[in-house]
């Protein structure tokens, strides 16, 4: 099966990151010329459809990405006087001054739920509602509109909340799934799609499940209808588990997510060889279709068809050593040295998909001029350089970043020093010599590759906490354009 429809709809790298928490739709975000104040975000669709004489539940999501807990926020609905047509209810426990949060801790999400209903009365193009975040004193303010529409008839599948998981390294889990169609049309099928970050895996174990280069996880198909206010759950005998790798950074935080959407005959019938009929485990009846499906809408609310997830990890540490090297060679030679890092284990090291960055600090000799520096590194200062490692390394691989220079003088050796923070339990090796042996024959070897001799001492504070922020706001990118050379080490 292609992923057209199946995965297609989705934005996998949202879920992957964490930032799809209110739906795989285009959430309204906050103007970004708003004053922000905290570091803060209100999530929520920018469009809700209400199907004919039916309510409908939105989720308001207000996000703490800031490392200090957001705290005195207020979440009002309708700068201006709310349309009657749009059958407004509050969430649960606000007023008429809005819903009062009184702290969220950094990385944490605050959800409250709201209702519309809307009347006859609702314009054909829909109304708008203003949803607002502002701080208690009122000094600041971020605001997202809303547009509500209904329509005579359409599919809307809804998603559960999924909790959050507290794991080991090596440990498996059971995903619940739980989803309703709150339209008043059925599909012809349906798949649930369950992705997550690299150390997550998701056996494949049944007949109507399958995988693609595409999907970092599993996507599974079901070919039977489900009913309108028919809800589905997956049976105990049946569930989907995932496995966490044995070898998982820890303390990290790792991200998943599960995505329902509903499927046509087309879509069922490019089912890849060997998937089988569904596997349902609802007990309610399914009542036989009276429309072609190929002619039914898509999902009208598609927002709520993800549902994203955390997978906490406990302590699994990793080893890092910096490798040094010496340029040798007469003054005035032209070297290549390669310095990095070793990952000795027993875990992987996190990656930019668990929000962090292996850095190395390179200070070259002081008797050496470089001439070229590796695409992965950056300047910091007269012969400082700090590296980026931003794929995992996991247990005998080692990143290595190469320099080639001018020897001038036998000078102060510099060093290569790597900070692994604290995932790594053995700091005596974060830090290696990068020195300069002088020959008198003018023809000395060009170093590759060489390790030096570990320095003790703590590894180099370069990146403050603000720019290990923007380090990670780049890193995506980074990321995307260029993958760093890890070479796999057989001892």
């Amino acid at each position: 099966m292609r992923l057209r429809t199946l995965v297609g709809r989705v934005g996998l790298p949202l879920l992957l990151t964490g930032l799809a928490t209110a739906g795989a739709g285009l959430p309204a975000y906050a103007d970004p010329d708003d004053d922000l104040g905290p570091e803060v975000e209100l999530l929520l669709p920018e469009q809700v459809v209400a199907v004919d004489g039916k309510s409908k539940k939105v989720e308001v999501e207000v996000l703490n990405y800031g490392e200090d807990t957001a705290r005195d926020l207020i979440v009002r609905f309708g700068s201006s006087a709310i349309p009657a047509s749009i059958g407004f209810v509050a969430p649960a426990g606000c007023d008429a001054d809005g819903c009062r949060i009184d702290s969220i801790a950094p990385g944490k999400q605050k959800t409250l739920t709201f209702t519309v209903s809307p009347t006859a009365a609702l314009p054909t193009f829909g109304a708008n509602l203003d949803v607002v975040l502002e701080d208690g004193t009122h000094e600041w303010a971020q605001s997202a509109p809303v547009t509500v529409f209904t329509t005579k008839e359409g599919v809307d599948l809804e998603l559960a909340p999924i909790d959050d998981y507290k794991l080991d390294p090596g440990a498996t889990a059971d995903v619940p799934i739980v989803f309703s169609n709150t339209g008043n049309k059925a599909p012809a099928g349906y798949g649930v799609v369950l992705v997550g970050d690299p150390f997550l895996s998701f056996p494949m174990k049944y007949s109507n499940c399958f995988t693609e280069d595409e999907l970092e996880g599993i996507a599974c198909v079901f070919d039977e209808p489900i009913q309108p206010d028919e809800t589905v759950t997956l049976a105990d005998k049946a569930p989907f588990r995932f496995k966490l790798a044995a070898d998982t950074p820890g303390p990290s935080e790792l991200f998943a997510g599960a995505y329902v959407v509903g499927l046509t005959e087309e879509d069922l019938a490019e089912l890849p060889a060997g998937v089988r009929s569904a596997r349902k485990a609802s007990a309610l009846e399914v009542q036989p279709l009276d429309e072609d499906p190929d002619d039914l809408p898509e999902d009208i609310n598609d927002w709520d068809n993800v549902r994203t997830f955390t997978v906490s990890v406990s302590s699994n540490p990793a080893d890092v050593a910096a490798i040094g090297g010496t340029f040798t060679g007469s003054v005035g030679d032209t070297r290549t040295v390669k310095v990095g890092v070793r990952n000795n284990g027993p875990a992987a090291t996190g990656s930019i998909l668990q929000g962090a960055l292996l850095l190395v600090d390179v200070e070259l000799p002081s008797g050496v001029k470089v001439t070229k520096a590796d695409p992965d590194c950056f300047e910091d200062g007269d012969g400082k350089y700090f590296c980026l490692i931003i794929d995992n390394l996991h247990k005998g691989d080692k990143a290595e970043f190469s320099f080639t220079g001018t020897i001038e003088s036998a000078g102060e050796p510099g060093s290569v020093k790597v900070d692994n923070g604290d995932l790594d339990p053995k700091k005596g090796n974060d830090t290696a010599v990068l020195d300069v042996k002088l020959t008198t024959a003018g023809a000395g070897g060009g170093g590759e590759d060489g390790e030096g001799l570990p320095v003790t001492g703590a590894p180099a504070g370069m990146v403050a906490a603000g720019g290990a922020a923007l380090l990670l706001a780049g890193g995506a990118a980074f990321y995307a354009a260029r993958r760093r050379r890890i070479v796999t080490v057989v001892d």
